[in-house]
C-alpha cells in the first residue's frame, strides 16, 4: 500500500528476470463499463478539519494512517477502530512513536498488526505488545515498512552504501503481542538497475513494487519466491508508454498500478500474472483515460483515483469481471468541503460491501483522512 518514502540496501538472494513485452492496443482498451452511484457512506476519521491520511483498512474496518498538518510537525501514527465491525463511526488511537517524535502507519492485516515507520526505523505494532522495532540487518543503514500480509511478511525498502533495495522482514507475533523477527533479506535486481522498492505483499509472499535507475523511468516489477530464490518479472507498460509503477497485489497475483506516458497523465492499469509471469495487461477504464490504481482485493475490486466526466479527481472503485475487464466504475465522492480524493487501501468484499481508506483534499488546508463504505 503504499506511498514511497525513498530509501535503500544491499541485494541478497537469487533472482531471474522475465521481460514482459508491451501489450498490443486491443489488450489495452477495456470494454465500456457501467458507471454506478449511490450506496456510499463517507466518514471523516477525525472530527472537524484535523489533518490526516488513511493508508489502509482491514476486513474488520480498522483504518491506519497518520496525522498530517501543513504547519505542525511531527506526524503521528493512528489506528481507527469502528464501534462495530465495518461500521462508519469509531475511535482513534495514537500508536506512539518508539522513542521518536514522528511515526507513520502504512498498513494493517486482519490480525490487527500494523506496520509503519518512525524517525528511528520501521515498526510493527500489536494491541497487546505496542510498537516494536523491526530492526535492520548488518549493512542496512535505514529502512521503511510499507505492507504486511497475513503470515507476517513485511515488505518495504532499505538503504545501504550500494543503494536502495526492496526488502522483506519475516516476523512471528507471540501470544502476548511480542514481535520476533526471524528473517531479513533484500530482493535482487538485474544488472544495470540501481534502486528497488517493495510496496505490497500478498498471502503467497509475492511482492509488487518497482525498479529504477538514473537514466530510465520506473519499471513495475513482481518478485515471486521459489526454491532457488526470488524470481523477478518486469511487468511492462501500456503500448506507447515508457514507464510504470506497481502499488498493489491480491492473492490471485493480479497487480495494479500506473503506466506512464512520455507526456500527459498516468493511466491506471491491471496486470494479470500466473506463477510470477505476466499473462495479460489492460488499462482500467476512466473518463479521458487518466487515473491511478493503488490497491486490489481478492474479489476483483480496485481503488485509486480518476476524474468523473465533469470535475476533479475522486476516489474511484473499479469492479472487474473474472477476465479482468472493467465491469463497473464508481466515483466515491469527497468529504464535505473538499474537492479531491484518493483511495489508497481497501478491504475484502463481503455481501457486496467494501471499505476504502484514503484522503480528501480541500482547496486549501490539511489533507483529511477518509473512509468510504460502499454497499
Amino acid at each position: 500500500m503504499n506511498r514511497p518514502v525513498l530509501l535503500a540496501v544491499l541485494s541478497a538472494g537469487l533472482f531471474a528476470c522475465h521481460d514482459a513485452s508491451s501489450p498490443n492496443p486491443s489488450e489495452s482498451v477495456p470494454a465500456l463499463a457501467k458507471t454506478t452511484s449511490g450506496g456510499v457512506a463517507i466518514t471523516s476519521i477525525f472530527s472537524g478539519k484535523e489533518g490526516g491520511q488513511a493508508e489502509d483498512v482491514n476486513d474488520a474496518g480498522q483504518v491506519v494512517g497518520y496525522t498530517e498538518n501543513l504547519y505542525y510537525q511531527p506526524l503521528h501514527a493512528f489506528l481507527w477502530t469502528p464501534a462495530q465491525p465495518r461500521g462508519t463511526t469509531g475511535t482513534v488511537q495514537d500508536l506512539g512513536a518508539l522513542g521518536s517524535s514522528t511515526a507513520m502507519a502504512k498498513a494493517i492485516n486482519n490480525s490487527g498488526h500494523v506496520v509503519g515507520n518512525t524517525g528511528t526505523g520501521p515498526f510493527l505494532w500489536t494491541q497487546s505488545g505496542g510498537m516494536q522495532s523491526l530492526g535492520l540487518a548488518p549493512g542496512w543503514t535505514s529502512g521503511s515498512a510499507q505492507d504486511i500480509n497475513e503470515s507476517g511478511q513485511v515488505a518495504g525498502m532499505v538503504q545501504t552504501e550500494v543503494g536502495q533495495r526492496a526488502a522483506i522482514w519475516t516476523v512471528n507475533v507471540g501470544a502476548g503481542g511480542e514481535v520476533q523477527v526471524t528473517g531479513r533479506e533484500t530482493l535482487g535486481i538485474p544488472s544495470g538497475w540501481e534502486s528497488s522498492i517493495a510496496l505490497a505483499v500478498n498471502s503467497a509472499g509475492q511482492v509488487a513494487g518497482w525498479i529504477s535507475n538514473a537514466s530510465d523511468p520506473n519499471h513495475a516489477v513482481l518478485w515471486t519466491p521459489s526454491p532457488s530464490g526470488w524470481i523477478m518479472a518486469d511487468l511492462g507498460s501500456l503500448s506507447g508508454d515508457f514507464g510504470s509503477t506497481a502499488y498493489g497485489i491480491n492473492d490471485q497475483g493480479q497487480v495494479v498500478g500506473v503506466s506512464m506516458p512520455h507526456q500527459g497523465c498516468f493511466h491506471p492499469v491491471l496486470w494479470s500474472t500466473q506463477n510470477g509471469i505476466v499473462t495479460a495487461m489492460r488499462a482500467l477504464e476512466t473518463a479521458g483515460g487518466c487515473g491511478e490504481a493503488w490497491a486490489i482485493n481478492n474479489q476483483g475490486r480496485v481503488t485509486g483515483r480518476s476524474p468523473p466526466p465533469h470535475g476533479a479527481n475522486q476516489a474511484t472503485l473499479w469492479t472487474l469481471a473474472p477476465d479482468g475487464v472493467t465491469a463497473t466504475i464508481q466515483y466515491l465522492g469527497t468529504l464535505s468541503g473538499t474537492s479531491f480524493s484518493l483511495g489508497m487501501g481497501l478491504s475484502s468484499t463481503f455481501g457486496g460491501t467494501t471499505q476504502v481508506g484514503g484522503l480528501s483534499q480541500p482547496t486549501s488546508g490539511n489533507l483529511r483522512a477518509t473512509l468510504w463504505t460502499v454497499r
